[in-house]
């Protein structure tokens, strides 16, 4: 028997291979995986999906998408993504939004059209100076933190500032007009 007790166990468990394995692999870098591209939602989904909201009651297959109502209040204003036709829609759906995202909405459209004023103004300003008057600027007020997260709202990729800058005055113009839209209706339910 003491030679028995000489030996060693030669064999190691299945479990204890599995173990060292398991570690081997952890310790070792793995590459980086890539992200997966962002998804970006088609105009005309969120069309339809509007499309099927206005025809509910007729017999139609409508059904609550947070993601598209999202989709939707995020890119309003863009004439690209959404048209004349899908922001009337879209007006009559917004009537009833409710609890934040109604008053974050609001918040929104009041903010785009103050801008439009402001660049309005500007502009009425510049055009002043290049007739040869003389005008007095106004030390820029600062941005409330408020006002720069707003901004800083990301649409594919693209800040709503940068958005803003890129525009021509026409179609700053058609977003201003789309925020009064938005307000006036908004407005209109918490005043009743």
């Amino acid at each position: 028997m003491s030679s028995n007790n000489n030996r060693k166990k030669t064999r190691i468990s299945k479990h204890v291979i599995k173990s060292k394995d398991k570690d081997k692999k952890r310790n070792q870098k793995q590459p980086k995986k890539e992200k997966p591209a962002k998804i970006i939602k088609d105009p005309k989904e969120a069309a339809a999906y509007l499309s099927e909201w206005k025809y509910r009651e007729q017999g139609g297959t409508w059904k609550f998408n947070k993601n598209t109502q999202s989709w939707l209040l995020r890119h309003m204003y863009d004439t690209d993504k959404i048209s004349k036709v899908c922001f009337v829609i879209l007006l009559e759906y917004m009537d009833g939004l409710q609890g934040s995202s109604r008053k974050r909405v609001l918040e929104d459209a009041q903010r785009r059209a103050l801008r439009y004023k402001k660049f309005e103004k500007e502009l009425g300003e510049k055009e002043k100076t290049s007739e040869g008057d003389k005008v007095v600027e106004e030390p820029e007020k600062r941005e409330t933190q408020k006002d720069i997260k707003a901004s800083k709202i990301s649409t594919d990729g693209e800040d709503d500032e940068t958005r803003w800058n890129r525009l021509d005055e026409h179609d700053k113009r058609k977003e201003y007009k789309r925020g009064r839209k938005v307000i006036e209706l908004l407005q209109k339910e918490q005043s009743a």
